[in-house]
């Protein structure tokens, strides 16, 4: 009997060393954990993901627990990601928990009045996923984790991260998940990491006068990965990664 094992999808993640590193790019269905300290870039390296994924005609939803989606819209025109026509077709959509707790009007098609509550957190983004996804898949990305789960116990955040996993596979999508390091104990920590598919790290490093920004991968599922460094570049139109001091440790599985 042979066995025939099924080439992975991907989608490319918007940097091409990235998805050199990657064969391509993130693997599809999966869950990614973007995961650094405050002040790393980790929602610029998100929203230029989310911005290749718009490009390449991936439906996506954006949940937001910390920002009004007016905010992100105009953080991402800052580079060049005008995503007001992809909203406006549906291709876009945007989970709002943050306006509602704090009195603002919102332009989200979703809202989460209570996202300290996990059980209204995950019927609003079961009713996002299948309006907008339905049966193509898509992308889905939400910042930030840590905002929400300062408040949760050890057994809701686990609960919350294996049911987003088993979403992501459902429908047949990535979805990426910002989280700032330091915010729950290292136990904890330690816990959300493993869940995922997918780790990427972001990490901030000062000499005397200036700081410089790495990224790499941590783990990633189905994927022959290098363990390599990658210094963090901030451009006009969003981040480059290149090549950091760190080169090339080796393949993992």
């Amino acid at each position: 009997m042979v066995l025939l094992v099924k080439e992975t999808n991907r989608i490319e993640t918007g940097f091409k060393i990235l998805d050199e590193l990657l064969s391509g790019g993130f693997p599809i269905p999966s869950s990614i954990l973007l995961i650094g300290p405050i002040g790393t870039g980790k929602s610029t390296i998100a929203q230029q993901f989310l911005w290749n994924a718009l490009l390449k005609g991936y439906k996506a939803i954006y949940v937001s627990v910390d920002t009004p989606p007016n905010d992100i819209i105009e953080n991402m025109l800052n580079y060049g990601w005008d995503v007001k026509n992809y909203i406006a077709n549906g291709q876009l959509n945007f989970v709002d928990g943050f306006s509602p707790r704090v009195g603002l009007d919102t332009i989200a098609r979703y809202i989460i009045e209570n996202p300290f509550d996990p059980d209204e957190v995950m019927r609003t983004l079961m009713l996002a996923e299948h309006e907008t996804f339905s049966s193509e898949g898509g992308v889905l990305l939400f910042s930030h984790l840590s905002t929400i789960m300062f408040t949760w116990n050890k057994n809701k955040i686990i609960k919350f991260m294996e049911r987003m996993h088993a979403e992501a596979r459902k429908f047949n999508s990535v979805y990426l998940f910002i989280y700032n390091e330091g915010v729950r104990n290292p136990f904890i920590e330690s816990f959300i990491r493993q869940i995922p598919d997918v780790v990427i790290r972001v990490s901030l490093e000062w000499n005397e006068t200036s700081a410089k920004q790495y990224l790499w991968i941590e783990k990633c599922l189905k994927t022959n990965y290098h363990k390599v460094r990658l210094l963090c570049m901030p451009t006009p139109r969003g981040v480059d990664l290149l090549f950091g001091d760190f080169r090339e440790r080796g393949v993992n599985q």
